[in-house]
Formats: structure tokens, C-alpha cells, sequence
């Protein structure tokens, strides 16, 4: 399975350029689409990056920007959705910090513009069912690749996340002692925890300016994410923008990875290739 990943949005086409080759291509591809072609059909689209690969997953941060407009924000957010709708789940969309101060209340953050609260928490909250917090797919050697806007670290999923979804006093302890019946992959949990919205999983810690112990998945930095690594798991993630791709693993930093790597991919430069992963 071939996986392209794309980095933090912000109102910037360069997603266009890494799915179609530019912005060009990729208002031919959607005439196209308009007019009936079959978005799925990888022989007519051969020629384009997204028809390369298996999976396209964005990890979030579609909107808030130093120099795009609202206008230009709020279109760019909708032609993402419409890409999703017209490919379904060849195109996963994660949440990130800047998403989601417009569908959670009280969860303001850098970049955030009144102005546009009603549009697009509107926009959000209409497609919230094709959002969600991560996803993971399984390589064919059964490794496992968990993408998210921040990262889920091993203190915030063991000593926040579990705990908070085990505690007897917790409005939906029932909920969640159901749904744990069944073992369960920690991405299905996490979204569950969406689903439930958990408090803890809006989480900043003193790295972003807040006051938790432990960031959650659309807050965490990348060295706590690599010194409190999940076991078992590879991540891809964006938040916190790099000159390019970067991958830390075992071998090149001082950190307890057991063998697995970290990659970060929020990279908003039309000079630099995007990730894509042979799994």
C-alpha cells in the first residue's frame, strides 16, 4: 500500500500540486468530476499523484493563516471536503488544533478568527462524519502506521486517555466498558473518545503554553512525542512546521523508540516532495 501524506493545510493550495501536480490539473480534474467522469478511474487519471497511490491522508489544520484571506480559507476547506466526497475513503481528513477551536467551545487557539466562527463551524460540523482524530492502517508485514495532527504520546494515552475513559465516575463509563468488550486498536479508541469528546483530548501542555502534563493528539510537540513514544506504533504527524520531511527513529536520536519511527510532515514549501510511504 502506497500512502501520501498531507502536511498542515492553512488555507494554501499546495495540496493541489502534491494530489493533482498544481492547482491546474486539479481544476481540469474537478470540470471533469462535474461533469461525470469517474474521479476513481486510476487509467483516465493515471497522470496524476493521487492516482499513484492507495490513500491520501491530510492530518489536519485546514484553516487560520498569516496571508490567506477568509475567502480563500474557506474554499480551500470546502475543495478538500469535495476531493473526500468525490474519492470516499481512498481520502482520509484528521483534525487539528486550528479545526477544531471551531466545533469544540472554549478551545481557542492561535490564529483564530471570530469573523469566520459561523462559517466554519457551520462547514465543520456539517461533515463531521468525515473527520476524525487518527487512523491507522497495517502494513503487510503487520506493522503499524498511526497518523494524527500532533502525535499520541505514551504519558497522555496511558495516564490521561485510559484513565479518564476507565474512571467508574465518568458520565459514559458504560459506554466505554461496552465498547472495550472488544479489543480494541488505539486509533478506534481514540476516535471513540471524539465521539464521547473526553476532555482530555484538547489537552496543551507547557511546550504550547498550557498547563496539562501531557499534550493530547492535536497539541503535542515533536520532543515529547519522541521521548514518550507509543509503543508499537510508527506515526506520521504535522503541527509544528519543518524545513523538510523529517524522520526521527531509533537510530538517529537518543530515544526509546524500540525500532520504530516518527515522521513529520508539516512542510509548506512547493520545493519539498511529500511524504509517501510504501507500507
Amino acid at each position: 500500500m502506497k500512502v501520501l501524506s498531507v502536511g498542515d493545510v492553512h488555507g494554501r493550495d499546495i495540496w493541489k500540486f502534491h494530489t493533482h501536480g498544481s492547482s491546474y490539473e486539479y481544476n481540469h480534474w474537478k470540470v471533469s468530476v462535474d461533469h461525470g467522469a469517474d474521479p476513481n478511474d486510476s487509467k483516465f487519471w493515471e497522470e496524476y499523484q493521487y492516482a499513484q497511490v492507495d490513500r491520501i491522508i491530510f492530518v489536519g489544520d485546514y484553516v487560520d493563516s498569516f496571508d490567506k484571506t477568509n475567502e480563500q480559507i474557506l474554499r480551500n476547506l470546502e475543495e478538500i471536503i469535495e476531493f473526500k466526497k468525490a474519492l470516499g475513503d481512498k481520502v482520509v481528513l484528521l483534525l487539528g488544533n486550528h479545526d477544531i477551536q471551531y466545533i469544540i467551545p472554549n478551545e481557542i487557539c492561535s490564529g483564530f478568527r471570530s469573523e469566520m466562527q459561523f462559517d466554519l463551524a457551520r462547514i465543520f460540523k456539517e461533515n463531521l462524519h468525515l473527520f476524525k482524530l487518527v487512523h491507522l492502517e497495517k502494513g503487510t508485514d503487520g506493522s503499524k502506521w498511526l497518523w494524527s495532527h500532533a502525535g499520541v504520546s505514551s504519558g497522555w494515552y496511558e495516564k490521561d486517555l485510559l484513565r479518564d475513559m476507565n474512571n467508574s465516575v465518568y458520565r459514559f463509563y458504560d459506554i466505554v466498558q461496552e465498547f472495550l468488550e472488544v479489543e480494541r486498536e488505539v486509533d478506534e479508541i481514540i476516535n471513540k473518545a471524539f465521539e464521547l469528546k473526553v476532555d482530555c483530548l484538547w489537552n496543551v501542555d507547557s511546550y504550547s503554553g498550557g498547563y496539562s502534563v501531557w499534550a493530547g493528539p492535536i497539541w503535542v510537540r515533536p520532543y515529547v512525542l519522541n521521548h514518550w513514544p507509543l509503543t508499537g506504533y510508527n506515526q506520521i504527524v504535522g503541527h509544528t512546521t519543518q524545513g523538510h520531511i523529517l524522520s526521527v527513529s531509533e537510530d538517529g536520536e537518543k530515544v526509546p523508540f524500540n525500532g520504530f519511527k516518527h515522521f513529520f510532515v508539516d512542510v509548506p514549501y512547493l520545493d519539498q516532495d511529500p511524504l509517501i510511504l510504501e507500507i
